[in-house]
């Protein structure tokens, strides 16, 4: 077991790393994290430069379980510090996974299974995408549901209370473990996991999010098909309920993204009483209106994948498939196959390992190139616009922001002109280039679509302009 978590961890690490090195890691969210932990590495408030001037992460969402990397960068300042312990969170589930399933099955199969789970395409998928506070919630949630299923209560109280303090959401997922533990006496720990995850969901977004929101309101409630706030929201599901499915199961994209989440499993999640965990997890992707929500791309499918993991091998065993030797040996067949293999199917899950072994992981184009000798001549401590591509190659030594966002003048713009966008819909280079061309910014470097700019004030670096500039 301890073989198969370390060669998951070289694995992700080796993908993650590779990333950044090339150039293909980005500045939401990668960039803003940095920018986070190395704010509280310095002590300072999580002011993030790329959020917009003296933007404070919780007024966007209440994750201060990342505070605890922050003694990292003591040792090694830099981004990379995000990518590796996110390979390590992710890798410290896999025993976990095996530790519910060997309750079930011997040890070989046990091993298949968490095989199957750690190279699944949702946990590609999350590492594709550079780095997310989601990833401490991998061995929480592990570990909760691990922990629910050996009746440790001490164990399961102190995942959910880390889970509480990983993002605004977990609170949900606090209260259907919760709710799975009255199903046991005594009853008192479900209540208690049932009051403070309710209570932790409203205080972070009713509370402490609008208090740090430069809107004054939770900016991710978007539910649009459901209604403007919780309240319309709860009145349309309860007296239309047909409205809220067809939502649920529209368009196509939603149909494809669940049944690559369910169908590697041969379905068998729906019978454990585990898959209420889901529940709330796929709700909130599949009733979202933000299309990036329904793919399976990002790290959106990561805690389902998890879930449904875990349900499979409870069902399974509730069915009776685990005892009877043929029914085990194709299950087992279908596992050791199915989700590997989808991974090297065309289409679109992610396949890492074919990108490592065909070297397009580990390659830099001429774009990309001409990117990392522009970032060369941007020197420490210099208020710096950058596409949202190149931003966490100079937060550990610059205060970097994307363009258009505000803040101090920048010293230097770098724009990549064949990008439709610099970040997000912020804008065009084209009419960055255009507009700082006429506040007198000259031009020092120029290579294929690259272009940087200097300001005419830039007189050398300023503190104004450290990497952990609010």
């Amino acid at each position: 077991m301890a073989a198969l978590s370390v060669v998951v961890f070289a694995f992700y690490c080796t993908y993650a790393v590779s990333r950044q090195a090339t150039m293909l890691t980005s500045g939401y969210d990668l960039g803003i994290f940095d920018q986070t932990v190395r704010q509280y590495a310095r002590f300072h408030a999580p002011l993030v430069a790329l959020k917009g001037p003296g933007y404070n992460i919780f007024g966007d969402h209440f994750h201060p379980i990342v505070a605890i990397l922050a003694p990292l960068y003591w040792v090694w300042d830099t981004p990379y510090v995000l990518l590796v312990a996110q390979a390590l969170l992710v890798a410290a589930s896999v025993p976990i996974v095996y530790d519910f399933t060997q309750r079930r099955l011997p040890r070989g199969p046990s091993l298949i299974v968490a095989f199957a789970y750690g190279f699944g395409w949702p946990v590609q998928a999350l590492v594709a995408f550079d780095f997310h506070e989601i990833a401490f919630a991998i061995p929480l949630l592990a570990g909760a549901v691990n922990a629910l299923d050996k009746g440790r209560d001490r164990t399961l109280v102190w995942c959910a209370v880390l889970l509480l303090l990983t993002r605004e959401d977990m609170g949900t997922l606090v209260v259907v473990l919760g709710l799975l533990r009255l199903t046991h006496m005594p009853r008192r720990v479900g209540w208690v996991l049932v009051g403070s995850g309710a209570a932790a969901v409203v205080l972070a977004t009713v509370v402490i999010i609008p208090a740090f929101s430069p809107s004054g309101h939770f900016s991710y409630w978007t539910f649009d098909a459901l209604g403007p706030d919780v309240p319309t929201a709860g009145h349309t599901v309860l007296t239309r309920p047909w409205h809220v499915l067809q939502v649920f199961f529209t368009p196509s994209a939603k149909v494809e993204t669940l049944a690559y989440l369910f169908l590697p499993l041969a379905l068998l999640s729906l019978r454990s009483r585990y898959i209420f965990l889901a529940l709330p997890l796929l709700a909130e992707q599949f009733l979202n209106s933000r299309p990036q929500l329904w793919t399976t791309q990002f790290h959106y499918n990561m805690l389902p994948w998890l879930v449904l993991v875990l349900a499979m091998v409870d069902g399974a065993d509730r069915l009776g498939v685990w005892r009877w030797r043929p029914s085990r040996n194709a299950l087992l067949g279908w596992l050791a196959v199915v989700p590997i293999a989808l991974t090297n199917w065309p289409g679109p899950l992610p396949n890492l390992t074919w990108q490592m072994l065909d070297g397009a992981a580990f390659r830099l184009s001429s774009t990309r190139q001409a990117n990392r000798t522009a970032l060369r001549m941007i020197p420490p401590n210099a208020c710096v616009w950058a596409p949202d591509r190149v931003a966490p190659q100079l937060t550990n030594r610059n205060r970097v922001t994307v363009p258009g966002l505000g803040g101090p003048g920048p010293d230097f713009v770098l724009l990549d002109m064949d990008q439709r966008s610099v970040a997000y819909d912020r804008g065009r280079p084209q009419h960055f280039l255009t507009e700082l061309r006429d506040h007198g910014y000259v031009t020092v470097f120029r290579h294929h679509d690259v272009v940087l700019l200097r300001s005419p004030e830039y007189r050398g670096p300023s503190s104004r302009c450290s990497p952990t500039a609010p």
